[in-house]
Parts: structure tokens; sequence; C-alpha cells
């Protein structure tokens, strides 16, 4: 099986050797590297391009400016391989990843493969959780993608083979989150999903990162993201029930620490809570009770008076008024804006 590994570049002359020596490193080697340089201001092309004459498995395309979804359907469309893995060219992995998620793919006849992966921190890495050792149908991935358990909206750290990206392309008309709302369709052109546990990715962190300048703007990017997996889930598979609570939770939760740490008065940030059934929480009084007391730290920066705020956007004070909020939820969610004030 020949292996394409994607590699968008763009500015990362500092990473960019680190990243290529450790596909040189695999214990797997049939494989092609497919760089697509996005118009690079540094030696990013350079780089790539010295690296393409040493190795004949490395393939070079350079374009101007574009973005990343932009990026990864022409890495796409240049693949020759098999199965594609898409590799930051910011991060790297270990050398036997190929191998490892090239022996599942083939001995378990999976059509995508999941291992894990680590934040690296400079010398301390952060451990994420993984799914561990699994076969699953479709739905079930799925499910477990809704439901944070294990499998994640990353187009890294997964084999897929060709047919997974049948019709399926990154969008080129949004800002952000491309990947929330590409990769889950991969999983409804795959009938098997294995996962394993060893943690072959490194996701390094840098200032440049994305997750290290969120704005306000981003994170209602990330919402609507979601709401669109939501939306297309429901439509495509009517019979199975997706539960986005937690997903809306956890994005509201980032809007209130961005209110609190990165917004300003003057800038007239707006506030505008997501729909979510409380009672389909688990610990949902905690996870309540910590919403509230963000929320109160943010309205006080902002001077917002909180019951001013909860009662104009029709949000529920008590958790046993979840079913209230959410009778109107999902339904609801394609056009907030024409059915909710606005704290200010």
């Amino acid at each position: 099986m020949k292996i394409s590994i994607l590699i968008p570049v763009y500015n990362v002359k500092k990473w960019l050797d680190r990243c290529l020596d450790s596909l040189e490193a695999q214990t797997w080697k049939d494989w092609e590297a497919v760089l697509v340089n996005d118009g690079s201001t540094d030696a990013s092309l350079e780089i790539a391009q010295r690296r393409a004459a040493q190795d004949a498995r490395i393939h070079v395309f350079s374009y101007p400016n574009r973005g990343i979804s932009v990026t990864r359907n022409r890495l796409l469309d240049h693949a020759r391989g098999d199965a594609f893995l898409f590799v930051d060219s910011d991060d790297w992995i270990e050398p036997e990843t190929l191998e490892k998620l090239v022996r599942v793919m083939e001995g378990k006849r999976c059509d995508i493969v999941q291992c894990g992966y680590q934040m690296d921190f400079g010398p301390v890495p952060f451990l994420r959780p993984v799914a561990g050792n699994g076969i699953h149908t479709r739905e079930e991935a799925l499910q477990m993608l809704v439901n944070n358990k294990g499998i994640n909206n990353y187009p890294w750290g997964k084999l897929f083979r060709r047919h997974t990206f049948s019709n399926v392309r990154f969008p080129e008309n949004v800002k952000g989150f491309e990947d929330t709302r590409t990769i889950f369709r991969t999983f409804l052109n795959a009938s098997r999903i294995g996962t394993i546990p060893d943690r072959f990715v490194h996701y390094v962190q840098h200032p440049g990162s994305l997750t290290n300048c969120m704005s306000l703007a981003t994170v209602y990017d990330m919402r609507r993201a979601y709401e669109y997996q939501e939306n297309y889930l429901k439509k495509v598979l009517p019979h199975q029930h997706f539960d986005f609570n937690r997903n809306y939770y956890n994005t509201d939760m980032v809007i209130i620490y961005t209110l609190i740490l990165f917004s300003h008065r003057k800038e007239n940030p707006r506030f505008d809570p997501a729909s979510i059934d409380w009672s389909k929480l688990t610990l949902s009084p905690i996870l309540h009770g910590a919403y509230l007391a963000w929320l109160q730290i943010a309205c006080l920066k902002m001077g917002w008076d909180i019951r001013k705020v909860l009662d104009e956007t029709q949000w529920p004070v008590n958790a046993d008024d979840s079913q209230k909020a959410a009778s109107s939820s999902r339904e609801k969610t394609a056009k907030p804006a024409a059915k909710r004030n606005r704290a200010r």
C-alpha cells in the first residue's frame, strides 16, 4: 500500500526540516510526501525544494496564498497513493506511525484508522485521551466523535483510504474549523473505522498556532461548525440521535473565557449563548454552576447585569428550566439571530 503524506506549508521554516526528518525515518518505506506551499513569505519553499532534491519521494507544489482549505484540497488533487495521511508541517510523527496504521488498516479491513497524539509544549508533553484499540462501524465512530470519546475532528492522526474522500472537499468559503465541517463526512464513506492508543503524532504548540490566538469571532465560528455538523448528520442519518449538548456547552465556556481574558467593553462584545439541554449533560448541576460563575465574572468585567443578560437571551437560570430552553433548540440553531435578543 502506497501512502500519500499530505503536508500544507506556510511560513514554517523553523519546523519543516524536523517534520520531513520524521517522514524519512518511517519504518514503512512505500510513501510519497506531497507538499503544497501556500504562498510562504519565509524560506519554507526553499527548504521544501531542497529536501525534494534529496529524496525523490518528496513532491513540492507552490501557489499564491489561499488559506488552509484550498491548500488541503490541492493536496488531495496531487495525491497518488492508495491512502492519505495528513501531517501539519510544524508537527512530526513517530517512526512506526505509517507501519502500524497500515497493518491495522489492511489486517482489520478498515477504511480509516486513527492513532493518538500528544501536545508538545516544549520539553513537557500533554498527553491527550485516546480511544484505545477498537474497530467501529461508521455510526459508532460518529457517536464517539460527537461525544468526544477518543475520536476527533482533526484531519491529521488518521489514515484514510482514498475512497473516503470521494465527493468530500474542505470548504473554501469559511475562515476556521474547516476540519469540523469535513472529516466527519469521510466517516460516512467508511464501513469500518479503527482506533489505536499509540500517541504517534506530536502536535506542536507555539505562538502561531490557531489554538493560541482565539478571538470571540473565532469561537462563534466553532459553534457554527458544530451546528453544520449536527444538521448534516440529522439529514443523512435521520434515524440516529446525536447529542451535541456537550459541544455547545464547551463552546459557550470558551466564549465566556474569551470575554473574560481577551475582550474589552469598548469593543461592544456580544454574548449569544447556545441552546443547551442541561438534563442531557453528565454532572449537570456542577457544569451549570461553573457556567453561571464564569458568566458572572464576564458580566462584571463588561458591566452587564447577569439577570438581565439571562432574561434577554431567554437562557435558563436553573438547570430545571433546561427542557423549556431545549424545546426550541435544534430547529432554531440555523438562524438564532432572528429569535433572540443579544447581550451587549
